[in-house]
């Protein structure tokens, strides 16, 4: 809990809220001079609104200093009536503004804090929703976009793009990986394979992580000759060694046609990939 202020924070305040701020501080001194229906003393209960508002924006230490503020104006008001106009300020009017002053931290304390603790109910909210958002996202091993987030992506995509390109690619004995040596040793090549897509990942590219060792990687505004060399330059970085066993990829490259879906594309592109494991594997096909 900090109790220093910032003039940058008070200045990200509502110019229409500090203005209020001020004029509820200094027009209690100017009508605590009409007596008539105990306005002179209930309007001191105004400076209780600054430390309020000053509590909710800005926390324990902007109320402290409201009610700091306030009251350094009230007690100047007070020492003006009572040495400098020598008005008759009888003891029952001498509590009243006692009460006032104490009033008025006890307020700006007490709102400071709840306010203090909603903004960090709050911050815990956002995190755990940022939290949420990427489980729901990401995958949770290799923490690339997953299959739902990149069909959101593939969609928007072909809608606004004229040409985009899928490299569907798909790792070449993972399975004997897994049978040999175990599924720790089997997420541990998908997430250096994830690590590697990511290494090649440009500005116009997206990379995702369909499930199992299926990876996608989308091209905007490549045509096919760019997005089979792009193809060429992933197939090489993935030719891994796994103890005695030996990692690659087939890689199936579709090129979007007028009138495809995100299903039809992302089809044609495993339909690709497919044809390159018929032909022998460790290979790029469109």
């Amino acid at each position: 809990m900090s109790l220093s202020v910032k003039w940058e924070s008070i200045q990200r305040m509502p110019k229409m809220v500090l203005g209020l701020c001020i004029i509820l501080t200094v027009i209690p001194g100017f009508l605590a001079r009409l007596d008539m229906f105990y306005i002179d003393d209930m309007v001191w209960f105004l400076l209780l609104f600054p430390c309020f508002i000053f509590s909710y924006y800005l926390g324990f230490a902007g109320g402290v200093f409201a009610a700091l503020a306030v009251n350094v104006y009230h007690l100047f008001w007070f020492m003006y009536e009572k040495y400098l106009r020598m008005a008759e300020l009888v003891n029952q009017e001498l509590s009243l503004h006692i009460g006032v002053a104490i009033v008025t931290f006890l307020c700006a304390i007490g709102v400071g804090l709840l306010s203090e603790k909603l903004t960090e109910k709050q911050m815990q909210l956002q995190s755990l929703n940022q939290k949420l958002k990427h489980l729901a996202l990401y995958d949770s091993l290799t923490s690339l976009p997953n299959r739902h987030y990149f069909m959101e992506r593939l969609s928007e995509s072909l809608q606004g793009e004229p040409s985009v390109s899928l490299l569907f690619v798909d790792l070449d004995g993972f399975k004997k990986v897994n049978d040999t040596y175990g599924h720790d040793e089997g997420d541990r090549i998908l997430i250096k394979v994830a690590n590697q897509l990511k290494h090649c990942c440009r500005d116009s590219m997206f990379v995702s992580r369909l499930g199992g060792d299926e990876f996608i990687v989308m091209l905007v505004g490549a045509d096919q000759e760019k997005s089979i060399e792009t193809a060429q330059e992933i197939l090489k970085k993935l030719q891994l060694n796994v103890h005695d066993l030996w990692i690659s990829a087939s890689i199936g490259v579709a090129i979007s046609k007028h009138g495809d879906t995100p299903s039809t594309l992302l089809k044609s592109a495993d339909s690709a990939m497919y044809h390159v494991k018929s032909r022998g594997k460790n290979a790029v096909g469109a």
